[in-house]
């Protein structure tokens, strides 16, 4: 075989080999139409709080804090260093309380007032990364939401006092926004670190509550290619 051909040969075999390497991201070995990210944390909203009454006295129930987790669906990224695609979220938080107090009723007596708070939060938008390095991402994302949410308070005295129940379960429609940093734990998985502001127009106002959630959530987040 001549030199030239030797030549021609190499040359196409190199071409093939970048053009293969091409179709992979430099900073990431997601090949696939999708990831997943999982979600595990609480979010602290300012002022979720319920105000009840038994005819002497005012309680404060403070539900600002609630447990959340959940789960991110994302498009594969597109781009290089900078990378971007369409994400949806999901997300359950929930929460039990009991307060007692003392009752200056008729006869004088405690009460006990059980709380239950239930969650859920549906989302998607737009995100973005940009690789630090080969093995760190920084990320961010944004959009519309919708969440759905239960409150019920039951209400038991001591004395013979009828007992009480009350429950409120809204809709709401609002926007977040959030970010986060990750760090390759192995080919196809990350680790991290997340943060959350979402705000949504969910009315309380029937069961002593407020007409607005706002709020800011923390996760510790893993994210894979699938």
């Amino acid at each position: 075989m001549s030199i030239n051909k030797l030549t021609l040969a190499g040359l196409t075999a190199l071409f093939l080999s970048s053009a293969a390497t091409a179709q992979y991201h430099k900073y990431d070995d997601w090949n696939e139409n999708y990831t997943v990210q999982a979600l595990l944390g609480a979010v602290k909203y300012d002022d979720l709080k319920f105000t009840t009454s038994d005819g002497t006295e005012n309680v404060e129930i403070d539900m600002s804090t609630i447990p959340q987790l959940g789960g991110a669906w994302g498009t594969i990224p597109q781009g290089d260093k900078f990378q971007y695609g369409l994400e949806a979220s999901f997300l359950l938080g929930f929460k039990f309380d009991k307060i007692n107090y003392a009752y200056f009723g008729e006869n004088g007596a405690y009460v006990s007032i059980s709380t239950s708070m239930w969650m859920i939060d549906f989302a998607g938008g737009g995100y973005a990364n940009f690789w630090l390095t080969d093995s760190m991402r920084i990320y961010g994302a944004g959009g519309p939401l919708m969440i759905f949410s239960n409150y019920r308070s039951e209400r038991d005295y001591e004395d013979d006092t009828p007992n009480t129940t009350s429950t409120e379960s809204v809709f709401g429609i609002g926007v977040y926004a959030r970010t986060g940093i990750e760090f390759r734990v192995h080919q196809r998985g990350y680790l991290g670190l997340g943060a959350r502001w979402n705000w949504a127009n969910a009315d309380f106002s029937e069961v002593g509550g407020n007409t607005k959630l706002s709020g800011i959530a923390a996760f510790v987040t893993y994210t894979a290619g699938l």
